[in-house]
């Protein structure tokens, strides 16, 4: 649960590395930092312990602790359940995650859920040839909706414009997208992930503007909310390349959760 800071901290995303929790280890001086999320040690066991061409599945669950809550109503210190596939670039493998993340919510509850998809690699299409103060500010807006500040960034970054009208019922947001190049493998992928779940019950809703992840995913990104309580239950989507800081860059997708609320789904 504890590791030398240096170590914790490749290869991870910034909003990651902002969530540790830093000691000083007294013996060597060394600092080191509380785990805020397992998927980091879980690509190191892909890249280093496992060291496989062929896809991997890995699960796990523990104990992680964070600098601060992930969303108004988060643990800091949540018991992490989750579960990853690496050295798959396919959509089916991020079908794969996403019906096992409803699986798992659907242990504790049969309350009416919500997937919520987004695609972080159409957003950094978007933002990724501009300065990183730039995409802050791009970021910051977005995560508000924020519409007026948007159309004053607009000037800058025009190409932003298509993201005030992405987001909201999937099939609406199809219909404003898919003759947006720049959306339209993004609203290809998403359709394909609610292809593959079309027996599932669940609603679905988009936001192409989502920036939860964004220095860290790479492609789709999905959260799993009960509609009975408006609560995200479980994040997820790509990260590719995450193994790349430990010598051995793979396709990943997985998803993640708080395993003490889904077990107050329960009661």
């Amino acid at each position: 649960m504890v590791e030398y800071l240096d170590s914790l901290t490749s290869g991870v995303g910034q909003d990651l590395v902002e969530q540790v929790v830093v000691i000083t280890d007294r013996v060597s001086g060394r600092l080191m930092g509380i785990r805020p999320d397992m998927t980091p040690q879980a690509a190191r066991i892909d890249a280093h312990a496992l060291n496989e061409s062929r896809t991997t599945r890995l699960c796990y669950c523990g104990s992680v602790l964070r600098a601060m809550p992930t969303s108004g109503d988060s643990s800091r210190s949540p018991v992490q359940l989750g579960a990853e596939i690496f050295g798959n670039t396919h959509i089916s493998a991020d079908i794969e995650i996403v019906r096992l993340a409803l699986d798992t919510v659907r242990l504790f509850t049969d309350e009416p859920l919500m997937i919520d998809c987004g695609h972080a690699g159409a957003l950094k299409s978007i933002l990724g040839s501009h300065t990183q103060a730039l995409q802050s500010q791009v970021l910051d807006a977005l995560a508000r909706k924020d519409l007026e500040a948007m159309s004053k960034l607009e000037r800058t970054v025009p190409e932003i414009a298509v993201l005030k009208n992405a987001y909201g019922d999937l099939d609406t947001v199809f219909s404003f997208c898919e003759s947006e190049k720049i959306l339209r493998e993004a609203c290809s992928e998403v359709g394909a992930v609610r292809e593959g779940l079309e027996a599932e019950n669940v609603s679905w809703y988009c936001d192409f503007g989502e920036t939860h992840g964004y220095s860290y995913h790479t492609g789709l990104v999905f959260g799993i909310y009960s509609l009975k309580r408006d609560q995200l239950l479980v994040r997820g989507g790509r990260y590719d390349y995450v193994g790349e800081s430990f010598g051995r860059a793979r396709a990943a997708t997985g998803f993640s959760a708080d395993l003490k609320t889904l077990v107050r789904l329960a009661n």
